[in-house]
């Protein structure tokens, strides 16, 4: 039997750098991922045969938005589920020579994965773990987000200035700094023509910086009432300095962290 091959996540021969393109839950147990995933944002599972890990391809809306496997958390860890988010580039040897140049760190070094294409796992300088792909059959097009679908990210770092000319130089972005109060400023990250990600100061109470993906949901307070029912639980509760308490962050059962968001126009995260 030969190696398995990962179905296709994009449009043939498009490619847009900078997009984040594809997003992976690391966990030490997949059937409480799929029962708290499916119960939350409606979605679907197909394992891919043969594939390492149990890996796992989740639908929503007619298309394959992300993917879940099993690897047991590295001893000492806090938590047995991690988001791993995945930036398109066209050289990721080159994206792996840049990243230790500017002092962070290779954890996955160039893979190629057929029917996917090939990735490398970092550690940025700020110590925020991050992904590249350079995808076999294109990337994702820039359409609307569905309800349920990966909607935005925001990196918490505790320099955000020095963490955006570090992704700048990564993938090309377009850096726009905005003052969010006295002597602090937020960035966002934009190429092709949409912003793809913010970058904000790491709040108090957390100790790492790292990544922050977001779901785009119909309903903050009724998402909530599913993840507490679900087994999550609800680590930024909703705000009126939150985007008119349109936003909130959970995690799932093993300590997978997510972002939710009903957004519009009107309450502007930053995004498309």
């Amino acid at each position: 039997m030969g190696a398995p091959s990962f179905p296709p996540i994009g449009v043939p021969g498009q490619y847009h750098p900078g997009k984040f393109i594809w997003f992976d839950l690391v966990t030490d147990d997949l059937a409480a991922a799929r029962k708290f995933y499916g119960a939350v944002f409606g979605w679907q599972f197909r394992p891919v045969d043969g594939a390492p890990a149990s890996y796992t391809v989740v639908e929503h809306a007619g298309r394959d938005i992300a993917g879940m496997f099993v690897k047991a958390p590295p001893a000492g860890a806090t938590r047995a589920a991690r988001w791993l988010s995945l930036i398109s580039v066209s050289d990721p040897a080159a994206a792996a020579r840049y990243v230790e140049s500017q002092g962070g760190s290779v954890i996955v070094p160039p893979a190629a994965i057929a029917g996917r294409g090939t990735h490398v796992l970092f550690r940025d300088p700020q110590g925020a773990v991050f992904g590249v792909l350079e995808s076999e059959s294109g990337d994702p097009a820039d359409t609307p987000v569905a309800d349920g679908d990966f909607f935005w990210l925001d990196l918490l770092a505790r320099d955000p200035e020095q963490a955006a000319k570090f992704y700048g130089g990564l993938a090309g972005y377009e850096i726009h700094l905005r003052d969010i109060g006295p002597g602090v400023k937020r960035a966002v990250l934009a190429s092709g023509g949409y912003s793809r990600a913010g970058i904000a100061p790491i709040p108090a109470p957390v100790k790492q910086p790292g990544w922050l993906p977001y779901i785009l949901v119909d309903g903050v307070a009724g998402t909530l009432d599913k993840v507490r029912a679900a087994g999550g639980k609800v680590l930024v509760e909703p705000r009126a300095d939150l985007l008119d308490g349109n936003l909130a962050v959970i995690a799932d059962p093993r300590g997978g962290v997510l972002g939710v968001v009903d957004w519009t126009p009107s309450n502007d995260v930053g995004s498309k």
